[in-house]
């Protein structure tokens, strides 16, 4: 682990989906394989003192067969998408007396791009014609808030952290808009996340676990289900932890039906869908700046009314203490 009192991220992540099946309001939700696990996830601080993070997501998406969607309180289908996300993550570690629990605060600006072609059904209903539409909209996106984060240290090697975070429906969005960068809705996410180091075999083994609670969107009369998600990493080092390699697994469940007249046309629209793939990590330069560089692959699979595809992220960290 790395102490450091700044920390930037610069990097560039690409997912590409084929024939997708989309579920929760909006088509996209909060969270996507594979991208809330990095390593020492369960580590907070202990040292105190801010830090910065930029994360860039990209994912592209096309579906077709005439399937179904719900996106912003209407009916899609054939539908095409590219979204670009820039997420900037202030945080701060509070100093604190004990060698044993740590405390963090941080919130998440996502800036948001969203290109989306698709064949709309006009009139709202299944019976309605289909008219093919073209959006585009970039904005500030839902910030999320994470008031405070609970890192727990049971030794060097094994750490605990939870919270809860809050994503705030200060984005862009308007009803009936499928270009919308913002859901119109309050979310909660409780969460943990566990690190644990096998020093002797130089592995390290992260989880994340959260579960997103949607609220009710009034303008669109329409609840997304509560979803369940696991992503969990393992990491073999090499050369004085210079060099890893290892796999991360994912799973997105979501645990109750999508409530709403078109969720009801839909039957409910719950989704699920696992995610498997190698992840490969290379420290360059440890102080002076720090700099690392990260390649990994999520491959979906076992997917029902969610996007079906693949991730691919590579970045490049920058710490300065």
């Amino acid at each position: 682990m790395f102490n450091m009192t700044k920390l930037v991220i610069i990097g560039l992540a690409i997912a590409a989906a084929a024939m997708p099946v989309l579920a929760v309001d909006g088509a996209f939700g909060r969270s996507i394989p594979g991208t809330w696990v990095v390593p020492s996830v369960g580590v907070v601080g202990p040292d105190s003192g801010f830090s910065f993070t930029t994360f860039p997501i990209g994912y592209m998406g096309a579906r077709g067969g005439n399937r179904l969607s719900e996106a912003f309180g209407v009916l899609l289908t054939n539908d095409e998408a590219n979204v670009s996300i820039n997420v900037l993550i202030p945080s701060y570690v509070w100093k604190t007396e004990s060698q044993k629990v740590s405390f963090s605060s941080s919130f998440m600006v996502p800036v948001n791009w969203w290109g989306v072609t698709a064949e709309q059904h006009v009139n709202g209903t299944l019976n309605g014609f289909l008219q093919r539409t073209n959006s585009a909209n970039s904005s500030v996106a839902d910030i999320v808030a994470i008031p405070l984060t609970v890192g727990i240290h049971f030794s060097n090697n094994n750490n605990l952290a939870f919270s809860a975070w809050v994503w705030t429906p200060t984005g862009l969005f308007q009803p009936g808009n499928i270009s919308s960068v913002g859901m119109g809705v309050w979310t909660v996410m409780p969460n943990f996340a566990h690190t644990y180091f096998w020093e002797k075999r130089n592995l390290e083994f992260d989880n994340f676990v959260g579960f997103d609670i949607y609220g009710h969107n009034a303008a669109t009369n329409y609840t997304s289900g509560t979803v369940f998600h696991w992503d969990g990493m393992a990491l073999q080092y090499f050369g004085k932890k210079r060099f890893g390699i290892g796999a991360i697994g994912s799973n997105i469940t979501q645990i109750t039906d999508d409530r709403g007249p078109l969720a009801d046309e839909l039957n409910g629209f719950a989704g699920r869908k696992w995610g498997v793939g190698p992840i490969i990590l290379y420290t360059a330069k440890r102080d002076n700046p720090g700099m690392s560089f990260q390649l990994r692959w999520i491959n979906e699979f076992k997917v029902t009314n969610m996007l079906k595809g693949n991730t691919f992220m590579a970045g490049v960290s920058l710490r300065v203490k």
